[in-house]
């Protein structure tokens, strides 16, 4: 809940509860008959207050509870009793008697940062009239520690690190998320609460909560607004409250979606489930969500909207401005109108900044630009994503054979597209796939690796196999067997490269037919310069290496060896660079995702070709030798 300022003038002194739970309690002799081990929290003026200690007694082995009037100084620094310990009641936990360290590692919502924060302690100062009450909560790891009892310890440490580890304090008025018996994140959160946040803010403390916690705020908010932050956040986080949701509830909120977003939560969800929302949504809205489910969902019918601005070609400037202002709160993008005939076939586009600078009374068929570019509610969205790119456009129109305009694709839906494309390509890199993120189960996160790691395992049985020939023929010169690491990881780092920056261009079509060849002309050109320079150094490596060591040979030369292990990895590095480029080329003209063909496919493989090639060489010139 927000609070108000504390009336009382606090202390500047602050204390954490972590340090006063243990505290020793004093009877009137001076004798310690007991320690603190919590205290009970009320709530006065909208700020908690601590007005009992749970101590524990010395003599009985028994908590015992003692209001603040039951000590003669309650205060953080000293807790001394008026009355013998053993007169006061025993302690009984009571609903109304939340305890202070309940609030421990509850979930709250800091409304400067807008973020989802934890408690790790918290932060207490003393008033004039000796009340102790609850400033803030301390959310640092520095908390954590004080709570563990390590701060005594390491709290040198921590300060000689400065601010890196110091307590982050929230003052009590500045979080959300506490009723009267401090309960974190309930029902009786009110969406005043979140009337200043922004749907994309609120849609990120949601995805760091629970599912009771999500549901207990989005149950606060307009269907409006909680449209709007459902919309923000991410798949998992969307499916996992609308399921939640009863159906009535969750149609009025999907219906206040736009229809490609409704349709994405929609298609993600069990069929069933879709249905049901579906059947309780308006006909109208819901007619135009089914459109867009006809369509596959990486299409552009799949992810364009059916909310646009159309008009008539013989419409003047002036009856275009009037339509907008008619259809602009129902309408996803305002940038352009969309001119089509008496058969509603696209004929043109007309941009804002066109009708502003035209006379009211021309006529939009005299201004629009019939120059335009479309595609099909077939083609894939990664093209969109090209077009719209290639031609700077805010969004681009979906037509049908007959030229008449189904939906656009917005700027924002290929901000996603592309997003959703380079994580795609960034999880394939590293031999896995962007499920894995909802994975809970680590035998699901298992299945999701471990094929490519099963390969990799393979490729090395081949390599191991290779080596040990490899030591078989050269045991006489076992200098060579030194540098099998450093030509095996260079050739596959050399192949990363290639692989990467192809597999990239592809992505973006930033290569033609001819680029292609090109392109792979280059990496080897480009292999080939950096294999002569790394060859030269590991050469002079090999060279000191082998004469200052007992591994030289009687039959050949330091500098003969040094030469094959430098020539080695020339043939390494040109190889891996050719090969990290040609695969995703070849991919690509089989119609399989080039992603596919980088890490550890490309890694593994020219692990092999890197040791094959410097067999190879070995082989050749110490036999010539």
């Amino acid at each position: 809940m927000n609070g108000q300022t504390i009336k009382q003038t606090p202390r500047a002194t602050s204390f954490f509860l972590a340090s006063l739970i243990g505290a020793p309690v004093y009877s009137e002799s001076g004798r310690q008959a007991g320690k603190i081990t919590d205290f009970t929290l009320s709530l006065r003026n909208n700020w908690p207050c601590f007005d009992q200690a749970i101590v524990y007694d010395f003599d009985s082995l028994s908590e015992k509870i003692a209001a603040r009037s039951s000590f003669n100084s309650f205060s953080p620094t000293n807790f001394t009793l008026g009355k013998s310990i053993h007169d006061l009641p025993a302690y009984v936990p009571k609903t109304e008697q939340p305890l202070a360290s309940h609030i421990w590692d509850k979930s709250v919502i800091d409304t400067v940062s807008v973020r989802t924060v934890q408690v790790n302690d918290l932060e207490v100062v003393t008033d004039e009239t000796g009340e102790i009450w609850v400033s803030g909560i301390d959310i640092s790891f520095r908390g954590a520690l004080r709570r563990l009892g390590l701060e005594p310890y390491l709290g040198g440490l921590l300060n000689s690190i400065g601010n890196f580890i110091q307590p982050e304090i929230i003052t009590w008025d500045k979080i959300i998320g506490f009723n009267d018996q401090f309960s974190a994140l309930t029902t009786e959160l009110t969406s005043d609460n979140f009337q200043n946040l922004h749907p994309a803010d609120l849609a990120e403390i949601l995805e760091e909560l629970d599912d009771s916690e999500r549901l207990s705020i989005i149950e606060t908010l307009d269907e409006d607004v909680a449209a709007e932050t459902i919309a923000e956040a991410d798949s998992e986080t969307q499916l996992q409250i609308i399921e939640q949701l009863d159906t009535e509830t969750a149609s009025e909120i999907i219906e206040e979606m736009d229809p490609d977003e409704a349709a994405d939560l929609l298609q993600d969800m069990d069929q069933d489930r879709a249905r049901e929302i579906l059947d309780h949504m308006d006909l109208d809205e819901a007619s135009d969500v089914r459109k867009l489910l006809e369509h596959d969902e990486y299409t552009a019918g799949g992810i364009m909207t059916t909310e646009y601005a159309a008009i008539f070609e013989e419409f003047t400037v002036a009856n275009a401005f009037s339509h907008m202002r008619l259809v602009a709160p129902d309408i996803e993008i305002i940038y352009y109108m969309y001119v089509i005939d008496n058969q509603e076939r696209l004929k043109g586009v007309v941009s804002i900044r066109d009708l502003l600078s035209a006379n009211p009374s021309v006529s939009v068929s005299e201004i629009m630009d019939d120059d335009i570019v479309s595609v099909r509610p077939e083609t894939p969205q990664e093209e969109v994503a090209t077009i719209l790119n290639k031609y700077d456009y805010m969004a681009i129109p979906v037509v049908n054979d007959q030229q008449k305009i189904l939906g656009v694709v917005t700027v924002d839906d290929i901000m996603d597209v592309m997003e959703e494309e380079a994580s795609e390509d960034i999880f394939k890199l590293a031999g896995t796939s962007d499920e894995e993120l909802t994975y809970s189960s680590p035998l699901q996160a298992c299945r999701a690796r471990l094929p490519w790691l099963l390969i990799t395992l393979g490729t090395g049985f081949i390599t191991s196999t290779i080596l040990k020939y490899f030591m078989d023929e050269f045991k006489e010169v076992i200098a060579l067997v030194f540098f099998v690491p450093v030509v095996m990881a260079m050739g596959g780092n050399t192949g990363i490269q290639s692989s990467t920056l192809v597999i990239r261009g592809l992505a973006l079509n930033s290569f033609t037919s001819g680029d292609l060849f090109k392109r792979l002309i280059r990496e080897i050109a480009t292999g080939a310069v950096m294999g002569v320079a790394c060859g030269l150094v590991v050469g002079v490596w090999a060279q000191y290496l082998i004469t200052s060591g007992a591994a030289s040979s009687a039959r050949f030369s330091a500098l003969y060896l040094a030469t094959t292990v430098g020539l080695s990895m020339t043939g390494a590095m040109t190889f891996a660079a050719m090969f990290g480029a040609m695969v995703p080329i070849l991919f690509d003209r089989f119609k399989i995702d080039p992603a596919v063909a980088s890490g550890p496919f490309v890694t593994s493989s020219n692990d092999i070709f890197a040791l094959l090639i410097y067999y190879g060489v070995s082989v050749v010139l110490l036999t010539v030798g």
